[in-house]
């Protein structure tokens, strides 16, 4: 006789019918129901020691695969505690799903909250703040529905996380009724009218440049990307999210926007085409980067209307409107055209001034040494430090989703919590991290050490946060609150039972990589420590705009 579903085995079994392989969490009083579910081809739910962490990995996993992540959480301080790694994967793009249990319905008070244990008035409210949706669900029937509607939100276009609340009792109810098929909906057609406007505007232009985000990538437009690039001729910028498209192609501009030889080839166009990308201000130095004066968009979300004018915005998925562009360029007559200006040579000649300035050197070698060794079908994480800034900014990515940098909403500490996600479905992963970064979420050692994760933590140990010591010395303040104690790292790993490697030479750290990612193949993460201050890149907006 089959085992009865409850309602928390009913979401699970949809959410493993709908090709989710992992969710991440902790179990509490109130959520238990998660726990006791058992069946076929129910998503695996990794155990971490802060629901912070949760969040992160669910995240993770969503950059390194485009699967949906998902956080499982207790009510009350389980949410609480999610909330910064839902803001970070919500500013983002990543469509993070929480399923929460919330205080027992029964025993609730229709006045207010009487002190149950973990009751809040509305927990749903800390997502809201994002502008996510958050569903509260107080019957079994409800409890369903929410979970396809969040699934439908997730899908997108845009993907988009949510949160879906319910009670501790419901969850543990009897599911009698059938698991729902959800179907995918197809994305609304663009206005054609709108794509014939955007055809003339660069028929009527010679000096296109293209920028590309995250919303290629999401919806697997590199090819029409490739395509539309060559036949304007236009070299292609990527924005942080875009990392990895169009890899060793001749019109990529391989080179962060900030430096000045990109800067004036955007600023030398006479036409700027954005594709799939919000624009934000880190991605162009709060809107102060010399722009062409004509500028189009073909985009997802709503947060591009409030960045700069638009000559034309378009708000669709790319997988459909490229082709109607490409037709939309047939009909108004243009053609095949030449590159207007070469760029590939661009990227050579930053690191190559970078390399010759004695400030900058050694970070450039930096990240020319993660770049030799570590393997192209792994993933990079990097946290919000001056070593994750360069290698964010400056490795020359293979392919698009390798790279995961938290630029959206700049959490410090992502991380070493956020490379579980890729890791726990078996993707070699790198974790790019200063001294400071590590120290939020030191508890999941445990969980790199219990669940066998193929990660190597990189720590570029400087005694404490060295970003905020550069700025205070730009600024001319006291140096105060960024030299902090850090652990012997050595005992730390052996702690959880990792072995650590320091490295005294940055031309050690290639080797050093390659031992550990051995290691990892073996299901053995590994610490890597190299103590060195580096400096800052200009995609820091402390040097946004020196001279």
């Amino acid at each position: 006789m089959a085992e009865q579903l409850t309602v928390a085995s009913a979401i699970l079994t949809l959410l493993g019918r709908h090709g989710v392989r992992r969710a991440f969490g902790i179990p509490g009083v109130h959520n238990l129901a998660y726990w006791d579910a058992d069946g076929a081809n129910l998503p695996r739910i990794i155990g971490v020691r802060h629901e912070q962490a949760a969040g992160y990995a669910a995240d993770g996993l969503h950059r390194a695969t485009g699967e949906l992540g998902i956080a499982l959480l207790t009510s009350g301080p389980g949410v609480a505690n999610v909330v910064t790694a839902f803001g970070e994967a919500h500013v983002s793009g990543s469509p993070v799903l929480l399923l929460a249990s919330e205080v027992n319905h029964a025993l609730r008070s229709p006045g207010g909250p009487r002190g149950i244990l973990h009751e809040m008035a509305d927990q749903g409210g800390l997502i809201e703040a994002f502008g996510a949706p958050a569903r509260r669900a107080r019957t079994r029937q409800e409890a369903m529905a929410s979970v396809v509607l969040a699934l439908r939100d997730a899908w997108g276009p845009p993907p988009l996380g949510s949160y879906v609340g319910i009670p501790t009792d419901v969850l543990g109810e009897p599911w009698t009724a059938a698991i729902p098929h959800i179907p995918r909906l197809p994305s609304a057609p663009v206005d054609a009218h709108d794509v014939t406007a955007v055809a003339e505007v660069i028929r009527a232009c010679h000096r296109p440049v293209i920028w590309a985000g995250g919303g290629v990538v999401t919806a697997g437009a590199e090819d029409l990307l490739r395509t539309l690039a060559h036949r304007l001729g236009a070299p292609v910028i990527t924005s942080y999210a875009g990392r990895g498209l169009l890899a060793g192609d001749p019109l990529l501009v391989d080179a962060p926007v900030h430096e000045p030889e990109v800067s004036a080839l955007l600023e030398d166009a006479d036409l700027l085409l954005v594709l799939g990308s919000s624009f934000d201000g880190m991605n162009t130095k709060n809107w102060r980067l010399p722009l062409p004066s004509t500028r189009v968009a073909i985009t997802l979300g709503s947060l591009i209307t409030e960045t700069i004018h638009w000559d034309h915005l378009i708000h669709g998925d790319l997988a459909s409107a490229l082709p109607v562009l490409s037709d939309s360029l047939d009909e108004v007559g243009v053609g095949a055209r030449t590159p207007w200006i070469d760029v590939q040579g661009m990227r050579t000649s930053i690191l190559s001034r970078l390399a010759s300035d004695s400030r900058t050197a050694v970070a450039v070698e930096f990240v020319e040494q993660v770049d030799r060794a570590w393997p192209q079908d792994g993933a990079v994480v990097c946290d919000m430090a001056v070593a994750g800034y360069w290698y964010g900014g400056y490795s020359s990515q293979p392919r698009p989703r390798r790279l995961q940098y938290p630029v959206g909403w700049g959490t410090l500490g992502y991380a070493l919590p956020a490379a579980i996600g890729p890791a726990s479905v078996g993707i070699p992963t790198l974790a790019v991290c200063g001294d400071g970064g590590p120290m939020f979420a030191l508890g999941e050692l445990a969980t790199y050490a219990q669940e066998s994760l193929p990660i190597t933590l990189l720590i570029v140990d400087d005694g404490g946060y060295g970003m905020l010591r550069f700025d205070q010395q730009v600024f001319g303040h006291p140096e105060r609150g960024v030299d902090l104690v850090t652990p012997e790292w050595s005992a730390l790993g052996a702690a959880f039972g990792i072995a650590v490697e320091h490295v005294a030479d940055v031309t050690g750290i290639a080797p050093a990589l390659s031992r550990a990612q051995e290691a990892n193949l073996r299901g053995e993460p590994r610490m890597i420590i190299w103590r060195q201050r580096l400096h800052p890149p200009r995609t820091t907006s402390p040097r946004w705009f020196e001279e």
